[in-house]
């Protein structure tokens, strides 16, 4: 491990907490070191203009931490249906500290994620939308998981969730217990057009990034869906112009490769059989949905940007695919797990904030979610 040297002053207050481009921060003095088990001799520093003190772990992953992880090994494990407990025992950790790395592995992601949506260079493919099913705490409390998916590439542009009320058919007795539990938690009744109208923003977000002429939305027919499009005061204006075209398909047409919502039923196959929390008929269902978010933000991280797109004959990612850079896809994967995202210094998506911070409610649950200070700062 090499020596880091600070690059900027922690302290989101101190005026050399953003350094611009080119410029190198040296306003700071050495400040003694202590010993830890894990770590060895660990450095430590005052910044001159503030009087903050820190030291090299700071700005390390794992700061805060008394353990190494090897984080790369703990990704390929989570997106290969592995439990929390099976990982726990192959790293021997507890389930607490396999989500706590986990949720700081997601930070890393999410930060990486937002600087390497700078080097994407061109789009020449549609987008299909569509909701992935799944549940977190119970049965009765199923979600909604939007994914907006490259046509082509079946690269994940964002990522939505939304709780929502069971429906379908149930016995009285399933009908009673549902009852008894909107009395404790109710979703929002709007959810699900909520969640889409942020994709519909994102997909806004891909048209605008690249100034690209028009782009094309596939979604299947629920209504919800052009409604929430509709919703979006710049959304509609583009869709009146011809400039985003939305398409819909029925969503019993047949799941072959010839669909336009191939890519979303593909990721879904995906999900199903990487992540053992989605597998039908499971005991690993999700029990706190920032959680859930954490460990399906890491597995789309892998997708997008370490799994081959075509085995064997397309060794390149789906990012590559999608118009991504390349080196600059290298040059993250390299660092992602050396040095410490900072959320005060990250571009950040509404959905990807929500995550970062753990802004999302899970069902039943008592009390504010927890979030160490460090990872907010």
């Amino acid at each position: 491990m090499y020596t880091l040297i600070p690059p900027f002053c922690p302290n989101k207050h101190c005026v050399h907490h953003r350094i611009e481009p080119g410029q190198r921060y040296v306003d700071y003095i050495s400040w003694g070191s202590y010993q830890t088990a894990t770590f060895g001799s660990v450095p430590r520093y005052r910044c001159t203009a503030c009087g903050k003190t820190f030291s090299t772990q700071t700005f390390r992953v794992d700061y805060f931490a008394k353990r190494n992880v090897d984080y790369e090994g703990l990704a390929e494990r989570l997106c290969s249906c592995s439990s929390l407990r099976v990982i726990g025992r192959a790293l021997q950790l507890s389930s607490d500290s396999v989500s706590n790395r986990i949720g700081r592995a997601a930070c890393q992601v999410l930060a990486a994620e937002s600087r390497l949506t700078e080097s994407r260079r061109h789009l020449d493919e549609a987008l299909a939308a569509d909701g992935f099913e799944s549940y977190c705490v119970s049965q009765y409390f199923p979600n909604n998981i939007h994914l907006l998916v490259g046509s082509e590439s079946q690269h994940v542009y964002a990522v939505d969730h939304a709780t929502l009320r069971r429906k379908g058919r149930m016995t009285k007795h399933q009908k009673r217990r549902r009852s008894q539990l909107d009395v404790r938690f109710r979703p929002q009744p709007e959810a699900l057009r909520q969640s889409f109208a942020r994709i519909a923003d994102e997909s806004l977000r891909v048209l605008s990034d690249l100034a690209h002429s028009s782009l094309t939305l596939w979604t299947d027919e629920k209504p919800e869906y052009s409604l929430a499009l509709r919703s979006s005061v710049c959304v509609r204006i583009l869709m009146d112009q011809g400039r985003i075209l939305h398409k819909t398909i029925s969503s019993r047409a047949a799941r072959t490769r010839d669909n336009p919502l191939f890519p979303v039923n593909y990721l879904d196959r995906e999900l199903r059989k990487d992540l053992h929390e989605h597998v039908r008929e499971t005991v690993c269902f999700g029990r706190n949905v920032n959680r859930q978010m954490e460990r399906l933000t890491l597995y789309l991280f892998m997708h997008n940007y370490c799994k081959p797109y075509r085995i064997p004959w397309d060794r390149r990612t789906h990012a590559e695919v999608a118009g991504y850079d390349p080196r600059c896809i290298a040059e993250e994967l390299w660092r992602i797990w050396e040095r410490r995202s900072f959320f005060t210094l990250t571009e950040l998506t509404p959905s990807m904030e929500a995550t970062w911070l753990r802004q999302r409610m899970t069902p039943l649950k008592e009390g504010e979610e927890y979030l160490p200070a460090f990872v907010a700062a």
